[in-house]
Order: C-alpha cells, then structure tokens, then sequence
C-alpha cells in the first residue's frame, strides 16, 4: 500500500487559522506560546508548567479507571502523574457509537505517540484521553458508518435510551435495537480474528 501525506491547507475547509498555525506559525505566534514542530516547544512549557493538585487528580483518576476495568499500564501511567516531572499529553473527544468516527482512533495514537517520543527526550510524559461524557448531542454520536463490501457507506444506529430528556449522553444507556445493530455491523466486517477480537470488544 502507498501512503501520502496530504497537508491541512489543501484538505476541504481548513480554517486559515489552523493552516497558519500548521505551516505560518508566525502569523499567529500572539495567540500561541510556542510552534507545535518545534521540538524545544515541549520543554519551554513543561518548564513553566506546574499543578498543586496533582495527589488529587490521581486518586480521582485511578478511582475512575478502576471502574473502566483499566489495563495495569495504564493505571501506572496515572500513578506516575503524581511525580512533579511527569506530564500529560491530552486529547479527548465525544463518545460516539462504537468508538465514533475514525479520526478518534487517530487523536488516541497521537498522543501515544507523543508522549513516547517527549519520554525519550527527557521530558517524561503519559497519554491522558478524555471521554467527552458531557455533551447533549445524542443525535450527532448516536450513529456511525462503515464501508460495505462496495466501498460504500453503510449507516448503523442506536437511539439510546435516555433517563431524562436532555441528560448528558453519558448517561444514555443503548436501546434494545443495538442488538440488531451489532449483528449488521459483524456481517459488514471482513471475517477473521481482527473482527471477532473487535467484536469482542465491543
């Protein structure tokens, strides 16, 4: 498979902000404190950067993850929040019906990414992704699409199931038709262990 890199300022409605930030940090560097691929950028902030409530913020993290059924990695990533030098790299969105959209996936990595290469610089780093629990809008995370056999979008749903009108989707619980909605999506998959891992999963 051939991979090519495509810059922000030619993807379809590309803030100019957003380009100027990319690839003109100069242009915005009053709104900024540092370029993102400037390398010292990491150090100068983590320099600057300090949290009185860092005890605190683990125990409340470890309590949560807990109850996630967190893997032990990542519970000793949060323990390792409690030392001074230790930083978060941070991202986060909208829960979305079986892990939303795929981009998602791609903003977990990064910071995964990004926190190994900072660690390997010096600047000792965990990946912290935050659940964006809070928002309304049921009706923009309750569905997601997957390619066909065709390559052509095939649209999965779930109502969901809300105990109060305009309760945060955090507190949505999936209807009786996600049933149905995860045996579309399973014989959408290609077989083999990928999808019964997935499955799994889900």
């Amino acid at each position: 498979m051939d991979c090519a890199s495509i810059p922000y300022s030619r993807v379809p409605k590309t803030s100019a902000l957003l380009s100027d930030y990319l690839y003109h940090f100069e242009k915005v560097s009053r709104f900024y404190n540092r370029p993102p691929y400037d390398s010292a950028s990491y150090g100068a902030v983590a320099s600057k950067t300090r949290n009185s409530h860092r005890k605190q913020l683990v125990e409340v993290l470890l309590r949560q993850n807990r109850e996630f059924g967190a893997a032990e990695q990542a519970l000793a990533n949060i323990r390792l929040l409690e030392n001074e030098d230790t930083f978060a790299v941070t991202t986060g969105q909208q829960v979305g019906l079986f892990g939303g959209p795929a981009f998602t996936i791609y903003k977990v990595l990064t910071a995964v990414k990004l926190a190994a290469s900072l660690s390997g610089q010096g600047i000792r780093c965990v990946p912290v992704f935050w659940l964006a629990t809070e928002d309304h809008d049921l009706e923009e995370v309750s569905h997601t699409a997957v390619l066909d056999d065709q390559y052509d979008l095939a649209k999965l749903s779930d109502s969901g199931e809300r105990p109060a009108e305009r309760c945060s989707v955090g507190f949505v619980k999936l209807s009786a038709e996600i049933a149905g909605t995860m045996e579309k999506l399973e014989s959408l998959l290609p077989a083999g262990e990928p999808r019964e891992q997935f499955m799994r999963d889900l």
